[in-house]
């Protein structure tokens, strides 16, 4: 490994200083603008004492000031977090860390020179952090997870071998900016010199208009968003890439969208791994639906005892176990041609009567209801049982599904010991901001 000057967003600003880097609701920069805007933000930051390998907590919503913030903290060689929506109380921040709030933006814009827009990009190893990102939490509480410059560098290169690149793409990122899916599309899309639209959360209105304007080729998507969209009409096949990850999504749901021509790529990752672990490219859309690809470049998996385990430089350092490898916690299988397919989560495993009952295939079975916009299911205690199979709905808006139906179905496609014990309607599931489901709240 060597010293690298991390300089992404300055070798953008050099090579097409006039293509969009970033945008939101109130603006636009250029990679040229950009690049002046961060420099102002790590001078700042020098001002405030911050120096390479210093903490840096972003607190901001999502928009180009957050992405300022952030490449002036990579320019600046510090190590970036940021914060979460709901603020500061309760989050796990590095200690001594210096926060990036609107006074420290308005600071370095009135601050901002031409001298300071030069500032010279800190060199930083590859094996050197470069950010620290909460995990979704899913499982459990959101942990901090150490990422490299060289985890984020191999991420962008696997990520682009995959689902290719045009000099012109502009990637619509509507997941949090605290979260390793949104920070990666800002990374990635500096490393490659094209645009990211950043919108502050997920409208389904907004981001339906957006895509139909035809001014973004790439959108990333949880389950959710995706049937959100369906359900609106959006002109979902106006991208080149749907990219869609972060839990399981039902066969239907990828029908409808396949069925309206969307280029539905689904993918696999983690917090631990930087985002995508295997995606699958354009061409395998249709082909290989259901699947989440093969793994990106230089990176490994394998199956042991029924847990999806990782290895290769995408992987963050402190995450490697004892024996090489990352264990996920998460369920799979590989085919004889090296596609990975996701089963869930160990943890969400339900045993119920001594048989084992695995969430998503009873998801599926009663998500096919059409009275059914999304379920959840999960095992509650039972004296009897063990673990009883519970089923949480959300209803179309209108429609009240009853649960006598809702079995009836259930028996028809699943095994004795999965049919729910419980149908349960409720007003929305319990998600992370990223969209993610947060099943052991149910339990």
């Amino acid at each position: 490994m060597y010293d690298t000057p991390t300089d992404w967003l300055d070798h953008s600003a050099r090579t097409h200083p006039d293509r969009l880097a970033v945008s939101d609701a109130g603006g636009t920069r250029s990679y040229s603008e950009l690049f002046a805007s961060a420099g102002a933000f790590a001078a700042t930051l020098a001002d405030l004492g911050v120096g390479p390998g210093d903490p840096v907590a972003v607190d901001l919503p999502s928009g180009v000031a957050h992405a300022e913030a952030i490449h002036g903290a990579i320019l600046a060689g510090a190590v970036v977090q940021s914060m979460p929506p709901a603020g500061r109380e309760g989050v796990d921040v590095a200690p001594g860390a210096a926060f990036v709030d609107l006074a420290t933006v308005e600071r370095a814009r009135h601050d901002a020179t031409d001298s300071r827009a030069s500032w010279a990009p800190v060199r930083r190893h590859l094996r050197r952090p470069l950010a620290r990102v909460l995990s979704s939490g899913t499982s459990g509480e959101p942990k901090p997870v150490e990422l490299t410059a060289g985890n984020f560098l191999w991420s962008a290169l696997g990520s682009a071998a995959k689902l290719g690149g045009e000099p012109d793409d502009r990637w619509l990122c509507c997941l949090p900016l605290n979260h390793v899916g949104g920070l990666s599309i800002l990374i990635r899309s500096a490393i490659y010199g094209t645009g990211v639209e950043i919108h502050d959360g997920f409208d389904v209105g907004r981001v339906a208009a957006t895509i139909g304007s035809g001014e973004v080729t790439v959108i990333s998507l949880v389950p959710t968003q995706l049937v959100r969209l369906l359900d609106a009409g959006a002109a979902i096949e106006r991208p080149r890439v749907v990219l869609v990850g972060g839990g399981p999504l039902a066969p239907d749901v990828l029908a409808e969208a396949l069925g309206r021509g969307a280029t539905v790529v689904q993918t696999y990752g983690l917090t631990e791994a930087c985002s995508q672990v295997c995606t699958l490219t354009p061409a395998e859309a249709e082909s290989r639906a259901g699947s989440a690809g093969r793994p990106l470049i230089g990176v490994a998996v394998r199956i042991d005892e029924g847990e999806i385990q990782v290895r290769g430089p995408i992987v963050a350092p402190a995450e490697v176990s004892a024996d090489g490898w990352l264990h996920t916690g998460d369920l799979g299988r590989v085919d004889e041609e090296g596609y990975l397919w996701v089963e869930g989560r160990r943890d969400d495993l339900i045993v119920s009567g001594g048989e084992n009952v695995r969430p998503e295939r009873v998801e599926a079975v009663i998500g096919a209801h059409p009275d059914v916009v999304e379920v959840a299911v999960a095992g509650r205690e039972d004296r009897a049982w063990g673990q009883a199979v519970v089923a949480f709905v959300v209803a179309r808006p209108g429609s009240e599904p009853d649960p006598a139906t809702l079995a009836e179905l259930a028996r028809a496609g699943l095994a004795p010991h999965e049919v729910p014990k419980r149908f349960v309607v409720v007003e929305s599931l319990p998600r992370t901001a990223s969209g993610k489901l947060r099943r052991r709240l149910l339990a």
